[in-house]
Order: C-alpha cells, then structure tokens, then sequence
C-alpha cells in the first residue's frame, strides 16, 4: 500500500506470510505479486508487486508508481538485518503493533532518502 501524500509504504501480511517474506530478502533475486485487499485505508492506493534485487551496500527501498512496485535492493548483510527485523517483529509482535523501517541519520542497515515502509500483521 502505499500513501500518495505521504509516500509512506505499508505492508502487511499473517505471522507466516512475514516470515517468509524475512527469508526471500536472503535469496538472490525475485518479485512476487501482492495480494490485492478491498480498502488499503489509511493508504492512498494498493501495491501491486514486491520486488527485491541483490545490490551492494545498504538496502534502498522505493515505490516504482509505473509498475505500483515496492523495490527492494541491497547487499546480503543490509537485507540479511532487514529480514532480521521483519522475522523479529512477526514472531513476537502483537497483532495490533506494528514496525517502522525508516532512515534516519546514520542507519545501520537503510541507506540514506530510502523510502519509509510501516509493516504490520493483518
């Protein structure tokens, strides 16, 4: 999902399915299509595509608004604590918390003007 005004991305998935989302960001390549939900509220517009790519250096997350893609790209130890993270929060979180990705300063493992992206168990 993803918010126009505010270009703030939103994903969401079971417990499961964000699991295994944390154990795709460690493979090489791949996109997978998402789930389309009637109301992406508080989201301006649904996305339609996640795609991640190994790179190098930290991990750049942006919205490609011609494919509604959520790009994801970086090097295996940048993707490896972002999986981390997601895995951490799926296994632990309550179902109504929810995880900001976002850069800020000096991050350990999002590069800079990467994109925010809130993710949430639904």
């Amino acid at each position: 999902m993803r918010g126009d005004s505010t270009g703030e991305l939103g994903l969401s998935g079971t417990r499961s399915e964000l699991l295994a989302l944390g154990r795709e960001l460690r493979s090489v390549h791949w996109e997978i299509p998402l789930e389309k939900v009637s109301d992406p509220f508080p989201y301006s517009r649904l996305l339609s595509l996640i795609t991640f790519r190994r790179a190098s250096g930290k991990v750049m997350i942006s919205s490609s608004g011609d494919r509604e893609s959520l790009d994801v790209q970086g090097g295996p130890e940048s993707l490896s604590l972002l999986a981390d993270n997601i895995e951490g929060f799926a296994s632990e979180a309550d179902v109504d918390d929810h995880l900001h990705v976002d850069c800020c300063g000096d991050h350990d493992y999002l590069a800079e003007g990467s994109g925010s992206v809130v993710v949430a168990i639904g």
